[in-house]
């Protein structure tokens, strides 16, 4: 505690004296006002936590939440390197013996493959074994699979057009067959279309992190234009099949749903409501 002056005391202390006092005070209080802002914050994140509606379970919540240090929480540099067997084949399938010789081929052939070769020049073995002294050994092989961002191709579709120039159909025009297309002068294709709705609703990526995805890799593309696309191609190439498979669904004899719940924002609902999202399976 901090010793209290009387009034009489603070009247005869010298200018001084009073300085002290004050600084003393305003140390004080700087401390008291940071205890009392760390005071605040646990008790708002102590409600937050007991009260509050949360979306993701945490582990710990200490003054900073642990998925900001993902990497640091993770790392552990005493846990083996996977092999590339078990990045690409053990991934899908269940742990297998040890692999014969040529399987690490046979697995990543159906991969585009790229010979690199690491050549030593003749001047080199020359100079190392002398001329003519030296002959050529079997080639010591080992794999390694490269990753390449998306790339995109621009279809630039050329129709010929050609005119009569005498006889019966002088003056008439034939043209090639033009390409079907997904939406009238639209530069979406099916393949590109489909990169958006497996991305969005396979992957569970939201619009604008599918964009900035898109934008790393030389493809501006706006988060509205790939919800006009994803919206026609509903209406136009989804809805008829859905109609289909309902006229199907109601033309099983037994029909079973398993219910799945979710939340939907912005659809007029109190925050919070449970909504159902039902995969219908006909017997």
């Amino acid at each position: 505690m901090c010793r209290k002056f009387t009034p009489d005391e603070l009247n005869t202390m010298d200018h001084e004296s009073k300085n002290d006092v004050i600084y003393q005070m305003q140390d004080r209080l700087d401390k008291l006002e940071h205890d009392y802002e760390n005071l605040m914050e646990q008790v708002r994140l102590a409600n937050q936590q007991r009260f509050g509606r949360n979306t993701e379970k945490l582990d710990e919540i200490a003054g900073q939440l642990s998925f900001f240090n993902e990497a640091e929480a993770n790392c552990n540099e005493n846990v083996p390197e996977p092999t590339i067997e078990e990045t690409i084949a053990c991934a899908m399938k269940p742990p297998r013996k040890r692999r014969k010789k040529g399987q690490r081929e046979e697995d990543l052939r159906d991969f585009p493959q790229e010979e690199i070769s690491h050549d030593v020049a003749a001047e080199e073995l020359d100079d190392a074994f002398g001329r003519g002294n030296w002959k050529s050994m079997p080639d010591e092989i080992f794999w390694q699979l490269r990753f390449e961002p998306a790339r995109w191709t621009a279809e630039k579709h050329v129709i010929k057009v050609y005119v009569g120039t005498g006889g019966l159909h002088q003056d008439e025009f034939l043209r090639g067959d033009h390409p079907a297309t997904l939406f009238k002068g639209s530069i979406a294709t099916p393949s590109l279309e489909a990169a958006v709705i497996n991305a969005k609703y396979v992957n569970s990526n939201p619009l604008d992190r599918i964009a900035r995805d898109f934008q790393e890799n030389g493809l501006n593309l706006s988060k509205q234009t790939m919800s006009n696309w994803t919206i026609w191609s509903a209406e136009r190439y989804f809805l008829p099949l859905y109609e289909w498979m309902k006229k199907r669904q109601l033309e099983a004899h037994v029909n079973q749903c398993d219910e799945t719940p979710l939340e939907v924002i912005h659809d007029g609902r109190p925050a919070g409501s449970k909504s159902y999202m039902c995969y219908a399976l006909s017997f």
